[in-house]
């Protein structure tokens, strides 16, 4: 493996969390995280932030909004 890879995966948290921070509005970091009985959702870029029933749910929305990001009609 190449010494000079670098991957968002072998990064430590806070270091993750620090990137996305720092991304400056665009979608770099989706969070699906439990509360309750229900899942809250939401983006780094600021605009997306809804709740899930379910994890799958969560993840499948996030994925929908990372392939639309961009679009001014996406909530």
């Amino acid at each position: 493996m190449d010494d000079d890879y670098e991957s968002a995966l072998e990064e430590k948290p806070l270091e993750f969390l620090a990137s996305v921070a720092n991304s400056g509005g665009s979608c770099d970091g989706q969070a699906v995280v439990p509360d309750g009985d229900h899942y809250r959702c939401w983006c780094s870029c600021g605009v997306w932030n809804v709740e899930a029933s379910t994890q799958a749910e969560g993840l499948r929305l996030a994925r929908l909004h990372t392939s639309r990001a961009g679009m001014p009609s996406w909530p």
